[in-house]
C-alpha cells in the first residue's frame, strides 16, 4: 500500500456550466487532510461534474481550487496531484489486470519487486488477486470496476477522486468492499473525495457528508448531524425515513406550539423557533414510542392517540403506518425488545419526546 502525505482540499464559490446550462452553483467546500468525505447526491445532481472540475476535465465558470497552500485552478491535469476514477472505469484494453493497476505506479520510480508487491496487494484487498494476468475483456463490470479503483488508490495522487466507485457490484460485495477501502484510507491517511447515489453507504463511511441537489449544497456536516439535525425536507428525506408534518407555529404566551393542518397541537420546546412560521414538524420514526393507555406520563413526553393503518416487515424492525386525527405517521419498533405485535385497525397510543422534533422550512 502506497501512502502519501495527507493534503486539505479546497473549492472556493465553484461554478461550472456546460453547454449554456449551470451544471454547479457557488460550491465551496474545505476538505481536511485525509479525510473520508462522500459528496452524496441523486443522479443529475451535479457529483461527476464536480469531480471532474476538480480533475481538470470540466472547465469552471468561476471559483478557485486550492490543495493545501497551492491553488490549481489553472494547472494541467498531469500536475494537479488529483487520480480520479471515472464511473464507466474504463481500463487500458491491451494491458493485463497487474499492468493497468501498476500504471498507477509509474511516476513513482520503484523496483520492479516493489511494484509487484503493491500491485499484489492492491489486488488482493479488493478480491482480484486470481486475476493478476487477465485482460479486461475477460473480467464482468464488477471486477473491472474494482481494477480502476485499485489503480485509482495506488497511485501517489494527494487527493483521491472515485466516482460512485462501486455502482456495479451486488449488495453483499458492495458492504464488503466499502469497509475494506475506509479501513485502507484510516490506514493510509489519504484524502478521499467519493460520490454516491446511497445513503446508507455514505453514513457508514463518511467523515463527513456534503449533500446535493441541483448543483447546489444543500448541507455539510457529520453523517449523524445531517440525520439528526436536517437543515430542510430535502435533506431529512434524503437522509432516511421521515415523519414530516405540515403546519404553522403560534405561541399560547411564551409557549410555542405547533399547529398541524388537521388542528393536531404540538407544544414545542425550542427557544430560538421564530414566531408566525410556516414548515413541518419532523420527527424519525424511531422516535415514536408505543405507550401503554395506564402507563404513568414521563416527563414532557407528548402523547397522541392514533389507529394501525398498515404493517412493514424489515427484519430487525416492525414498521406501522399510523393515523392521528388525519395525519399519517410512521413507528418503528424493534423486534425481540418487548413490544406487543400490532395489527391493522389497533387503536393506539404513541408518545414522543418534544425535543425531538424538528421544524423546518419548506
Amino acid at each position: 500500500m502506497t501512502t502519501t502525505e495527507p493534503a486539505s482540499l479546497e473549492l472556493r464559490s465553484l461554478e461550472v456550466t456546460i453547454d449554456q446550462h449551470q451544471i454547479l452553483h457557488d460550491i465551496n467546500l474545505h476538505i481536511l487532510p485525509g479525510e473520508m468525505f462522500v459528496l452524496l447526491g441523486g443522479a443529475g445532481s451535479g457529483k461527476s461534474t464536480l469531480l471532474r472540475a476538480i480533475a481538470g476535465l470540466d472547465p469552471l465558470g468561476g471559483g478557485e481550487i486550492w490543495i493545501d497552500d497551492r491553488e490549481i485552478t489553472g494547472s494541467a491535469v498531469d500536475r494537479r496531484s488529483t487520480a480520479l476514477m471515472l464511473q464507466t472505469f474504463p481500463l487500458w484494453a491491451h494491458m493485463s489486470v497487474a499492468k493497468n493497476v501498476a500504471f498507477g505506479l509509474r511516476q513513482q520510480r520503484l523496483g520492479r519487486s516493489r511494484v509487484r508487491a503493491l500491485v499484489e496487494q492492491e489486488l488482493a484487498l479488493f478480491g482480484l488477486g486470481d486475476f493478476y494476468y487477465h485482460l479486461p475483456w475477460q473480467l464482468n463490470p464488477s471486477q473491472q470496476q474494482r481494477v480502476a479503483l485499485a489503480r485509482t488508490l495506488i497511485s501517489n495522487a494527494q487527493i483521491k477522486l472515485l466516482d460512485e466507485p462501486f455502482s456495479a457490484l451486488d449488495a453483499r460485495l458492495r458492504e464488503r468492499l466499502a469497509g475494506a477501502l475506509k479501513k485502507r484510507q484510516l490506514q493510509s491517511a489519504t484524502t478521499i473525495l467519493l460520490t454516491t447515489q446511497d445513503r446508507n453507504e455514505a453514513m457508514r463511511i463518511a467523515d463527513r457528508i456534503a449533500l446535493l441537489h441541483e448543483g447546489a449544497l444543500q448541507q455539510v456536516g457529520a453523517p449523524m448531524e445531517l440525520y439528526d439535525n436536517p437543515c430542510n425536507r430535502f435533506v431529512a428525506e434524503y437522509m432516511g425515513s421521515a415523519n414530516l408534518i405540515d403546519g404553522e407555529i403560534e405561541y399560547a404566551g411564551d409557549q410555542p406550539l405547533f399547529r398541524t393542518v388537521n388542528d393536531i397541537v404540538i407544544p414545542l420546546f425550542d427557544d430560538v423557533i421564530k414566531r408566525s412560521r410556516t414548515g413541518s414538524a419532523m420527527f424519525r420514526p424511531h422516535d415514536l414510542l408505543l405507550v401503554g393507555r395506564d402507563q404513568a406520563p414521563f416527563g414532557d413526553q407528548i402523547r397522541l392517540n392514533g389507529r394501525v393503518e398498515q404493517t412493514e416487515f424489515l427484519g430487525d424492525i416492525l414498521r406501522y403506518c399510523i393515523d392521528i386525527a388525519g395525519e399519517v405517521v410512521w413507528l418503528d419498533l424493534a423486534r425481540g425488545a418487548g413490544h406487543p405485535n400490532l395489527n391493522i385497525g389497533d387503536q393506539i397510543v404513541v408518545g414522543i419526546d418534544p425535543a425531538r422534533i424538528r421544524i423546518l422550512d419548506n
